[in-house]
């Protein structure tokens, strides 16, 4: 056994030769009958050819590893034949031993220049016809080893290519999904936009009423004030009649109304200062759900999560349904707040579109089993059997064109998985519709 170091590969071993597949090619009868008992001998399968041509056609049909090729042949000779194989893609790899009784120097050189890949001079020598059909299956071993070892390495690099291409792509899809899960939380807020600005829109309007009626008492009292400061003036300076000047005091204060003013000025306070709250609560709530902090994860109040989400789709549920709260006590866990509250929302917005006049909405809350339990359940028309199992595809939507993305629901169903939780869906026609939320909980 012998070793090979030049094909890429340390101590290659290399079998002895393996057999091989001959073409002789001879016009001369005896010399074919020889050649093919040498064959016979050293175990070599082999056919025969006595031309040019039929050498030729023979080479296609048993794709043979060696031509033994007569030099002086009629018709076509050897030189015209190995051209011939050699100048074609697919024949060039086979090897032709050229025989031939001329050995001059000019002899071999056109043999070379045809492509000749070893000479034998006739008579043939038997051993050194063996030495040199082994020699050869030997170096074509090599040859399969160093392009095999070829195709490995390109096969590597290909692959390793193709890897970074789906690292990249994965990224660029894990990006373009932080995006559209974004755009659909914004285009969420933009459809809720009115009903928010209705939510704002009321407690400014009564903070500002009652901004108005604060500027009016603030007048009155103002004056007031003064009246007090010049009758004590008047009765200090002038001597005046004390009982007279209360009197008139107590008079015009009567007709100012200054004990409701007093009286009203703790209520338009307190009134101001919960508006302000209700504004503030639904700003603080918009400003959480907008947020575009997609991959922090912080223990969160699940309970606080749906009431935040509520305030921000009240206006959507207030006309259409009643909406019945249970909260369970339930525990806190580390998950992304921000992408559970686009989960209630799509699914709080999906349950008050199912209703059409009046209904109802409840939401509930528990911990069961090491999860958190979160129920929405509608009295609206219900899901149909044979689309329900379709409800969490991209883009499927029961809504009419134009009211629904399709994504709402897809978008739901891939941020509960991210929490390695489930998100289940029950429906009956007429009746209603009810999804559950399960997330692991998950201690800091």
């Amino acid at each position: 056994m012998s070793t090979v170091d030049s094909i890429g590969c340390n101590s290659l071993p290399v079998e002895e030769a393996k057999k091989a597949r001959i073409l002789i090619v001879d016009d001369d009868p005896a010399d074919l009958a020889l050649l093919s008992m040498l064959m016979t001998d050293q175990g070599h399968s082999y056919e025969t050819a006595p031309n040019g041509a039929e050498c030729l056609e023979k080479m296609w049909r048993i794709k043979p590893d060696i031509i033994l090729l007569d030099l002086i042949m009629p018709g076509m000779n050897g030189i015209e034949v190995c051209k011939t194989i050699k100048n074609d893609l697919n024949t060039r790899h086979v090897r032709v031993i050229f025989m031939t009784g001329q050995s001059d120097g000019d002899t071999k050189f056109k043999c070379l220049e045809a492509g000749a890949n070893d000479f034998l001079a006739k008579p043939v020598d038997h051993a050194e016809l063996a030495v040199k059909i082994n020699n050869m299956m030997r170096l074509k071993t090599i040859e399969e080893f160093r392009i095999r070892n070829q195709v490995l390495t390109e096969t590597k690099n290909t692959l390793e290519e193709k890897n970074r291409e789906l690292e990249k792509a994965c990224s660029e899809l894990k990006a373009a999904q932080s995006q559209i899960l974004q755009q659909e939380k914004m285009a969420s807020i933009g459809q809720l936009a009115a009903g928010v600005a209705h939510e704002i829109n009321n407690p400014v309007g009564f903070v500002m009423s009652n901004l108005n009626t604060l500027r009016k008492f603030n007048d009155r009292l103002t004056d007031f004030i003064k009246i007090q400061s010049d009758a004590l003036e008047d009765i200090a300076g002038n001597g005046c009649d004390v009982a007279g000047a209360i009197e008139k005091v107590k008079a015009l204060r009567n007709s100012m109304k200054i004990e409701y003013i007093t009286a009203d000025l703790q209520n338009l306070i307190t009134e101001s200062i919960d508006g302000m709250q209700r504004m503030k609560h639904i700003v603080q709530d918009l400003k959480s759900f907008a947020r575009t902090d997609d991959s922090k994860h912080v223990p969160a109040d699940i309970n606080m999560g749906l009431e935040s989400t509520i305030n921000i789709v009240w206006n959507e549920l207030k006309y259409k349904a009643t909406l019945r709260k249970e909260y369970g006590d339930i525990p806190m866990t580390v998950c992304n707040p921000g992408q559970l509250n686009q989960v209630f929302m799509n699914i709080l917005i999906n349950a008050a579109h199912a209703i059409e006049k009046q209904g109802g909405i409840n939401v509930k809350t528990w911990s069961e089993g090491g999860y958190v339990c979160v129920s929405i359940s509608d009295t609206g028309g219900g899901i149909p059997e044979d689309k329900l199992n379709r409800v969490f595809e991209p883009f499927f939507t029961t809504k009419e064109a134009g009211k629904g993305t399709g994504l709402g629901l897809s978008i739901a169903y891939d941020i509960v998985k991210k929490h390695n939780g489930e998100l289940t869906v029950e429906s009956e026609v007429e009746k209603g519709t009810a999804f559950t939320i399960k997330i692991p909980v998950i201690e800091k």
